[in-house]
């Protein structure tokens, strides 16, 4: 395993051998093969001549290294897919491969060389100020002068940027050493790949030996937020997580190589109790006994720690029960029925009312013909580029998010066998029919160019191998190695935006969903695409959450600036094949991650399938919201063609009192075909109100404070200053006013900002929007709203006030009568809340052809 999993490198004890003893990892014509690799290397270096052969062995060699035991450096599978997948990769790629291949056989000759790495493991607090140390002991390769250690950063965690200049200042790291002989001295390295720049290279710290030599036993200490000179500490990440990874590397020259260090499992937890969320089925039979799972969590997502207070359950408004306080921060009640059918809901409070929560509406029914199973198809864990371990992956899904079901998909270019092995295992362990269900998967990974990202399911675990882009590198050549490694009916591949899926094509047998969105973005456009190519796919949605926190999650910021989605599966009964088939059978819809219940039929056949044709197309359907419904809107063959308003307040008279949604939209699709989506596009300024007060102002889907931020100013009560952000969704503040006047108005005042997050953009590069000034006055709103366009190169972004009714409608039933000849025509339908969370129905189709 690579350092990133979960497995302690047992190698600086000892226990992998070296190639001289008699207990081989490798087989006896392995090891030749091995031995004439290291010494050719360090004869010739790789060429492209060369390059295929030596990346190839070096897999073989890796993978074999991992499952006795041995962790990997976290990119070398990763560069050795870049050398692999195409015929004429960067030069830097070769060096890359001489720099793992003698890395490997460091560890395989030398392994006491590396020394050991030690940490205060913690648990340490979210958001919190915290010192720490990492300590680590010389072995018996002397680290020479002009040597050193690398303090590297993963990409992804929000901790706070250390820094080595002022040791009164936040972030404050130090480093010493118990060799008094021995002084240390700054510098930078430019560290690429995760615990970089990434994509590219990022400047990082390192400390030198300015003078002398560490020897075996010294010991040398790197403090993280010192605090001896009055730091308050390292601002620790506001994620929790089981293996937070703060990486180093070791290089024992100057110029020197830097070797991988084992990432020690440092442990971060929640803070105090902010929100209760409750988690139930959708649907259930009359006085069938389900649970409720009550969570106590931080304003992060976290699981809450320290006291918790007692909490008050109503269901439908009548108390049923009540957690005394300091209980667990997931308390599951058991045995709960409804007696009679009905949509019925529930409250959690804090006994002094501070903290109030909901759950998802749940349904009881009589004789339920379908459940309603969530789960999260696409997400990731340190295995991958991601944080925490697979164990907290499957921990999180079952107990913090409760989904029935869930994929943990990491990317092939990380995944070494070794963690394939564990990911198998672990599905086989958590799975349990009626329960909970894992399946076994991974996430195709090349460029869009080449085919863009695809997760990858199997039904069963037993005996699945992975169809890598190692040697599988394009569409085409997936789709065949999936069907030699397994029968169509025992694989489901789901296509995403991010690194956009070539909308060209698709396997009927193996491709029945698209993902509409994740935390990268919304991207409704997508889907449409492979509907407008003529493919029959129905509609998921996903996290790809990177945190090991699948199904429930707050945005982190980054790329990653929303929270994730969900999958809704319609089927008779949680079981590994009634799942599976309904993913086949595209008997699912799509969420932003809110549990909306959602039915939609056409001439009563339900979405996902194919009606036969009909000139009269009757659509009919219901919706149960997690939150007062905004707007439901009709598309066919990609055009909008009815939308009901339940949310814009449309009365003429003008209220003394009354609430407003000031809303930001912007589009993801690319101009380009086959480019990958925008950007997020940033919205930041001020609004000032003028004639009528502002009495209060939420965002209504704000979750991520490091990329949104709403706050009324000091001096002036009647301005706010927000930043926000949007990528193919919208994001929305909401402003109740009183003392309205009929010349009140609403005043935006832009700056301007770049593009951000997303995969690298093949044609159109980001783009910077102007700055811009809008005003809204209540007197000019139409049925109760107005809208105004900015122009960012071809895209046009929109700004839109609305007065909305004081208590919205929570759910509803809706009709449309549709007259066509079309064969083959489709529709589906869209669901906005108040909250801006969003669920889209799989299509219906009329007529045509099958998928074949």
């Amino acid at each position: 395993m690579k350092v990133g999993g979960i497995v302690c490198l047992l190698l600086l004890a000892g226990s992998v051998v070296s190639a001289g003893e008699l207990h081989d990892y490798l087989s006896p014509e392995q090891r030749a093969r091995v031995e004439k690799l290291k010494a050719d290397v360090n004869l010739h270096a790789t060429d492209p001549g060369n390059r295929t052969a030596r990346a190839s062995l070096l897999w073989e060699w890796a993978n074999a290294y991992a499952i006795s035991g041995g962790e990997l450096p976290v990119n070398l599978t990763q560069a050795i897919a870049a050398a692999l997948r195409t015929a004429n990769p960067p030069t830097r790629v070769h060096g890359i491969l001489d720099g793992y291949i003698n890395e490997l056989a460091l560890l395989d000759d030398q392994p006491g060389a590396l020394g050991r790495l030690e940490a205060d493991l913690g648990p340490f607090t979210a958001r919190s100020h915290v010192t720490f140390e990492q300590r680590f002991t010389v072995g018996d390769k002397p680290i020479q002068t002009g040597g050193g250690f690398l303090i590297a950063r993963h990409f992804m965690p929000n901790y706070g940027r250390w820094q080595t200049a002022d040791p009164q200042a936040d972030n404050y790291i130090s480093i010493e050493s118990t060799n008094s002989n021995v002084s240390f001295a700054t510098d930078s390295f430019p560290m690429p790949g995760m615990h970089g720049g990434f994509r590219n290279s990022a400047p990082t710290l390192v400390f030198r030996v300015a003078s002398g030599r560490l020897q075996e036993g010294d010991v040398v200490t790197v403090t993280y937020g010192d605090t001896s000179q009055g730091s308050r500490g390292l601002l620790m990440a506001d994620f929790s997580s089981d293996r937070m990874p703060f990486p180093i590397y070791l290089a024992f020259e100057a110029q020197g190589y830097f070797y991988t260090l084992p990432i020690q499992p440092i442990v971060v937890v929640g803070t105090e109790v902010a929100r209760v969320k409750g988690f139930a089925p959708s649907i259930v039979a009359t006085d069938e006994t389900f649970t409720l799972s009550v969570r106590a969590e931080d304003r992060f997502f976290n699981r809450a720690t320290g006291p918790l207070p007692p909490w008050r359950v109503l269901l439908n408004g009548r108390r049923i029960a009540d957690i005394p306080a300091d209980s667990s921060a997931i308390t599951l009640l058991k045995d709960v029925r409804l007696p009679e059918p009905g949509v019925y809901r529930f409250e959690i409070s804090s006994r002094d009312g501070t903290i109030v929560g909901t759950s998802n509406p749940v349904v009881a029914e009589e004789n339920p013909t379908r459940r309603i199973y969530w789960g999260d198809s696409h997400a990731h864990s340190g295995f991958a580029e991601g944080i925490g371990t697979p164990t907290r992956f499957m921990n999180w899904a079952r107990d913090d998010a409760r989904l029935d079901w869930v994929a943990h998909s990491e990317h092939d270019i990380w995944t070494d066998d070794a963690e394939w092995e564990v990911l198998r295992k672990h599905v086989k362990d958590y799975t349990e029919d009626g329960q909970f269900i894992a399946f076994l998967s991974y996430e195709w990974t090349v460029n869009n160019i080449n085919g863009g990202h695809h997760n990858v399911l199997y039904r069963t675990p037993d005996n699945r191998r992975r169809v890598t882009s190692h040697f599988a590198p394009t569409l085409s050549k997936l789709y065949q190695g999936l069907r030699n490694e397994a029968e169509p009916k025992d694989v489901v591949v789901i296509p995403h935006a991010h690194q956009a899926g070539d909308y060209r094509l698709n396997d009927p047998e193996l491709e029945p969903l698209v993902e509409v969105m994740s935390q990268h973005g919304t991207f409704e456009w997508f889907a449409r695409m492979y509907l407008n190519h003529g493919h029959q796919v129905g509609f998921t949605a996903a996290s790809d959450n990177h945190l090991s926190q699948p199904g429930y999650t707050a945005p982190l910021g980054g790329s990653l600036s929303q929270r994730g989605g969900l999958g809704a599966i319609r089927a008779q009964e949680k079981t590994i094949d009634a799942i599976f088939d309904a993913m086949k059978d595209l008997r699912s819809y799509a969420t932003t991650g809110e549990r909306m219940i959602l039915d939609v039929a056409l001439n009563g056949h339900e979405m996902g399938q194919r009606a036969p044709f009909a000139e009269i197309r009757h659509i009919t359907g219901q919706v149960i919201g997690t939150a007062p419904i905004d707007t439901i809107t009709l598309i066919k063959n990609d055009a909008e063609i009815w939308q009901q308003d339940y949310l814009a307040d449309t009365a003429d008279k003008l209220n003394k009192e009354d609430t407003f949604v000031l809303s930001f939209a912007s589009d993801s699709k690319p101009i380009h075909a086959g480019d990958n989506p925008r950007g997020w596009r940033t919205w930041r300024g001020t609004l000032r109100i003028a004639n009528a007060t502002l009495e209060s102002a939420e965002g209504t889907d704000f979750h991520s404070h490091t990329v949104q931020s709403l706050a009324v100013d000091d001096e002036d009560p009647n301005t706010v200053h927000f930043r926000t952000q949007s990528r193919g969704d919208t994001t929305s503040l909401k402003l109740r006013l009183s003392d309205i006047k009929r010349t009140a108005t609403f005043t935006i005042t832009l700056e301007p900002a770049l593009e951000t997050g997303g995969a690298p953009p093949i044609f159109r590069p980001k783009q910077t929007s102007d700055a811009a000034e809008l005003t809204f006055s209540v007197r000019d709103l139409e049925r109760g709203r107005a809208m105004q366009t900015l122009t960012v190169d071809a895209y046009t972004d929109r700004v839109t006030l609305r007065r909305v009714v004081k208590d919205g409608v929570m759910q509803t039933t809706f009709e449309f009568t549709d007259e066509s000849t079309g064969q083959g025509d489709y529709y589906y339908v869209r669901v906005k809340q108040a909250d801006d969370a969003v669920a889209w129905s799989s299509p219906i189709w009329v007529g045509g052809f099958p998928k074949r």
